[in-house]
């Protein structure tokens, strides 16, 4: 439904609760709300006035009588900007009901909008001021309806706390419906920050997948293209199994770019193949051969091949088969000649360590070198860092050793 994410949380309640509660609506819905308010509390208050002003006319002399009449015209008439000013309304009102019959209405409405929305000191203040209006008038008129000074003075204090009390209650409503406005606001904040955070986490996976399926292949493609073309003496069986590697990569290369763009297009993360952590220690034999075939010298020392069967356990597998194959990649395109030993065995009852080792070559390297920004690294140190083990890579002597040490469970 259009624009339902967007309303405002209403109060509970009867429908006239909503002319107490001007934030349960919005544009021209509120406005018409307040004009219904501002109309009904002033009627309201010429018509208490007028049953206040009756029954006290005939003890009125013509020129009190005026004076009545003007001070609660005046009462009434300040009602309109009650909002603005509201003790100052709520002072004068309350002091014309001391003596004024007629501004008897507007005093209660005052003192109702002040309890809304002045300060509690003020409030009492002018509650207690209320009272003392309400015992000074009987005073003034006797007798008024043939009610006592008794019954009048305590059927007015009366009606005056619960005209304070209502408005405290109305205040203390309004309060709990901005807190709750306010809260649900920063909730929904707080969802949009999570989503917008796994949205980025999701692309940095994607991007570091994509990595290290892509780069890897393509480093192979760069190699057996780069032999093609340095090495003129290749017979032509050389030449036709060279060219087989590069088409089988090629194809390889172009369904991993496929399957990342249609993830990219539709979001089909969850089912993805690529994403998904099929690679194990199992796998390494296979990649070191496939790196082997481009005339690399990689040496597999592999002293751990079991795991558990848990999705952390298989999570672990994949990223040591991530480490050994950036490894690799990275052999490939900085020191392409140069001899590589991996070395997969175990370092602590719990815990597995990895090495790729690169014996630096001093010597010119022949061709035009493969790019590389080092995003491979940096997200191996964040894939292992997530699995609470710890990545490093450093030159060491005329060796780039990179090292993952990983939580195991055999």
């Amino acid at each position: 439904m259009t624009g339902a994410g967007n309303a405002q949380p209403r109060p509970a309640g009867r429908r006239w609760h909503l002319l107490t509660y001007p934030s349960g609506a919005s544009g021209s819905s509120a406005v018409w709300r307040q004009r219904v308010v501002e109309v009904v509390l002033i009627v309201s208050a010429v018509a208490f006035g007028l049953f206040m002003l009756i029954p006290t006319a005939q003890m009125h002399s013509d020129g009190v009588l005026v004076v009545d009449v003007v001070l609660g015209m005046v009462a009434c008439g300040l009602l309109l900007v009650r909002r603005r000013f509201p003790a100052q309304v709520a002072v004068f009102a309350v002091a014309a009901s001391a003596v004024s019959a007629f501004a008897a209405g507007a005093s209660l409405v005052a003192l109702f909008t002040a309890a809304i929305r002045v300060r509690p000191t003020i409030v009492a203040a002018l509650t207690v001021g209320e009272l003392v209006a309400t015992s000074c008038f009987p005073l003034l008129y006797p007798g008024a309806a043939d009610f006592s000074y008794g019954v009048q003075v305590t059927m007015g204090g009366l009606l005056n706390l619960a005209v304070v009390g209502w408005g405290l209650m109305v205040r203390a409503q309004r309060n709990y419906l901005r807190t709750v406005v306010e809260r649900a606001r920063d909730l929904e904040a707080g969802q949009e920050i999570l989503a917008a955070n796994a949205r980025d986490q999701e692309r940095h996976r994607i991007a570091r997948e994509m990595h290290d399926a892509l780069a890897h292949r393509l480093s192979l493609l760069s190699v057996h293209a780069g032999a093609l073309e340095l090495r003129p003496d290749l017979s032509p069986e050389q030449t036709r199994t060279m060219a087989a590697i590069i088409r089988d990569t090629s194809h390889h290369a172009l369904a991993d770019l496929q399957e990342v763009i249609g993830l990219l297009r539709d979001g089909s993360g969850q089912s993805s193949s690529l994403l998904a952590p099929h690679r194990g220690l199992d796998d390494l034999t296979g990649l070191v051969a496939e790196s082997r075939r481009t005339g690399a010298q990689v040496e597999l020392v592999q002293g751990v091949t079991r795991c558990g069967t848990g999705p952390r356990d298989r999570a672990a597998a994949a990223t040591a088969y991530r480490i050994v194959q950036e490894g690799l990649t990275n052999a490939r395109k900085h020191a392409p000649q140069s001899p590589v030993k991996v070395v997969v065995q175990p370092h602590e009852p719990s815990e597995i360590i990895v090495t790729v080792s690169t014996f630096l070559d001093s010597s010119p390297q022949v061709g035009s070198p493969i790019p590389g920004a080092g995003t491979g690294l940096r997200g191996l140190a964040e894939r292992v860092s997530l699995l609470g083990g710890t990545f490093s890579s450093a030159t060491v002597g005329n060796q780039f050793i990179i090292t993952g040490r990983l939580p195991w469970i055999a």
